[in-house]
């Protein structure tokens, strides 16, 4: 009955004050909607996401530095095939390893549509059949290529759903052909659809990395090359033994250079702290939470110091009703209480409407809100609408931080004008009315 009565008077202040309760509305709202896309931006490069569904076990190797007997750096580049066949595949403290060719968005594949007569380019990654193992994808038909396919350099590949619909009107395209570069391949497996905001993992073909045909040639040695190895440990434990392994297979290469030259890894790193940064750039973590705290905290800050302005107002306005009540017994702790629960349930209706708000920008508006995100173009998939499902943007947990931080804030907003106005004597606020 108590919550009831308090809703009740709070639709009525709301309804005689209606300019001041759709500004609050909005002022909650929209900081609320704000924190909420930057959050939720970060829990889609950062939290378990289909198929990268275990980010906390994936690590990744990406950069390869080579420097002379002088410690100057010579050059740099991804993992050369020599290096993930000879070092990587063999390491026992990893359950999985795999090499994706990193220079796949690079890669022009054109994939001739069932008309025959129009293509359209499509994003591939040349990876091995481990992938499929470091990587959580459901397959609705077939599997992945062998490690004969890989050896072989067999032209077949697996299929995101979508790409299967759009030439073969069917998931179901096991053993059919299909034309891309004007080579035909055959289907092995078709995946449920990825989406681009996961872009160690998304591809809408995946193939054996032996079709391309200088795969091993940028450096026969060990160094430099296309690749980029992601590893898949079982807990934190492992993680910290791969490490270490790496570590040591580094050490004993660079001892066989007696004139001092040495190669350096930038990893592995998880892959979530490397979702963070575009390229071999080093992973600055307080750098980046000082950043974006800044911001978030400005998106919060400031429209509570606007609603405490208004909010303060508003309570001037209502010393004569203030001073009534506590005419009439009404203690200072009971109409502070009254206040609190006023803007409690504006603040909550606010924030409500601020997290639908930020659904429905990300929902209908994902591309241009990414874009502004992800300058160097990760995530953007050429002629393929990018996938957002509600289980990417929802964290309850995330939320619940976010939510509670903004609703501080406001019912700070609140308190102080509020309690500045209770500490009026009343003859002063009875005076208000005349």
């Amino acid at each position: 009955m108590k919550i009831k009565s308090d809703l009740k008077q709070t639709w009525a202040l709301l309804w005689q004050n209606k300019l001041f309760g759709g500004l609050y509305l909005i002022g909650t709202a929209l900081p609320v909607a704000m924190t909420m896309i930057v959050v939720m931006y970060f829990h889609l490069l950062t939290a378990p996401v289909y198929p990268e569904l275990n980010r906390d076990r994936l690590y990744e190797l990406r950069a390869v530095m080579a420097y002379n007997s002088e410690g100057v750096l010579k050059g740099g580049g991804y993992c050369s095939e020599s290096m993930v066949r000879q070092w990587f595949y063999p390491l026992g403290s990893a359950e999985a390893v795999t090499a994706v060719y990193a220079y796949d968005y690079r890669l022009d594949d054109w994939l001739q549509l069932a008309d025959g007569q129009r293509e359209q380019k499509v994003r591939t990654k040349y990876t091995d059949p481990n992938f499929f193992r470091v990587f959580d994808f459901d397959f609705v038909a077939g599997g992945p290529f062998s490690w004969s396919d890989l050896k072989g350099s067999r032209p077949c590949g697996v299929l995101s759903a979508s790409t299967a619909r759009r030439l073969f009107g069917t998931e179901q395209a096991v053993g059919r052909r299909f034309t891309m570069n004007d080579v035909a391949y055959t289907v092995v497996g078709v995946v449920r659809d990825a989406s681009s905001l996961t872009p160690t993992s998304f591809a809408q073909i995946w193939m054996p990395y032996t079709l391309l045909p200088d795969y091993d040639n940028r450096n026969p040695e060990i160094g430099f090359g296309g690749f980029t190895t992601v590893f898949r440990v079982k807990d934190e434990r492992q993680a910290r033994q791969l490490q270490a392994d790496v570590r040591d297979l580094l050490r004993r290469h660079n001892a066989t250079h007696a004139d001092g030259r040495r190669l350096e890894l930038d990893g592995p790193m998880p892959v979530w702290k490397r979702n963070l940064v575009p390229g071999n750039m080093e992973v600055d973590l307080p750098a980046l939470i000082r950043l974006w705290g800044g911001l978030l905290l400005a998106f919060l800050i400031v429209p509570a110091v606007n609603l405490g302005g208004m909010i303060s107002g508003r309570m001037d306005g209502r010393l004569a009703e203030l001073g009534i009540s506590r005419a009439f017994g009404a203690g200072r702790g009971y109409l502070l209480r009254r206040v609190v629960h006023e803007n409690l349930l504006m603040t909550l209706s606010g924030g409500l409407l601020g997290l639908v708000l930020s659904w429905m920008l990300l929902g209908w508006g994902h591309d241009w809100i990414i874009g502004l995100f992800d300058t160097y173009g990760r995530m953007q998939a050429a002629n393929e609408e990018m996938l957002v499902t509600p289980s990417m943007l929802f964290s309850p947990v995330l939320f619940l931080a976010a939510f509670l931080f903004c609703l501080l804030l406001n019912l700070a907003s609140a308190l102080i004008p509020a309690w500045r106005a209770l500490r009026v004597p009343i003859v002063r606020a009875l005076d208000e009315k005349k």
